[in-house]
């Protein structure tokens, strides 16, 4: 991703985390969603094909959620999770797909290696604790939230095992902590400064899992 574009995402991203202690206000959707539209746009000058197709609906999914959950309208909160778990299963098909593309250029298959494996175990170990944790006073929530610690838990594993990207993994586990700071806040209590954490780890795994989406995807176009 060009400097100039990775300053300009940051510039929205500020914007808004600067604008969270006036919240809620007029128009706050539109300056949360901002930084994901550039990415979409981003993804969209820069890949082709199918993988132009998932990546541009993952992000796509992603702004919906942003949008459902800064409304002050009744069931944000469940409208935009629902986006969010589109967004992560396109993700999935998005790492699934660029491990497909690897293989056939290079059919040599390569052993998973022991730090994948370690960070599988430890996204899914934390899923686990996350979900004995929140899934006791989920009440009406229970199985919506259940379903979606399954398949953030199945988007963290895929990107680490699947990828061999640095910034898709990092991107990936980032956003998993992401969700696990919204969940304690949203069903436990809040840490400090929550609404700021939530966003920033948000934002930096978006901006990653894109980059190394973008620039995964563009190398194995180019080797063919």
């Amino acid at each position: 991703m060009p400097n100039y574009m990775s300053l300009i995402y940051a510039a929205f991203a500020f914007l808004y985390l600067g604008s969270l202690s006036y919240t809620p206000y007029i128009g706050q959707f539109i300056v949360k969603a901002l930084p994901i539209g550039l990415l979409v746009l981003f993804t969209f000058l820069r890949l082709k094909g199918n993988a132009r197709l998932i990546v541009c609906f993952a992000l796509i999914a992603s702004l919906a959620g942003d949008v459902f959950l800064a409304l002050p309208i009744s069931k944000s909160f469940i409208y935009g999770l629902a986006c969010f778990f589109i967004a992560h299963l396109a993700y999935i098909v998005s790492f699934i797909h660029l491990r497909a593309n690897k293989v056939s250029s290079a059919p040599q298959k390569k052993r998973v290696t022991s730090i994948q494996l370690f960070l599988s175990f430890v996204v899914i170990c934390f899923a686990v604790l996350m979900a004995g944790h929140i899934l006791p006073v989920a009440q009406q929530l229970y199985y919506p939230v259940l379903a979606y610690l399954c398949v953030i838990t199945i988007m963290g594993v895929t990107a680490v095992l699947l990828t061999r990207s640095w910034w898709i993994a990092a991107g990936a586990l980032i956003f998993v902590i992401s969700d696990a700071i919204l969940a304690q806040s949203v069903f436990r209590e809040p840490i400090t400064l929550s609404g700021f954490a939530v966003m920033l780890t948000y934002y930096v795994a978006q901006y990653l899992l894109t980059r190394g989406l973008i620039g995964a995807n563009r190398r194995e176009t180019s080797t063919r």
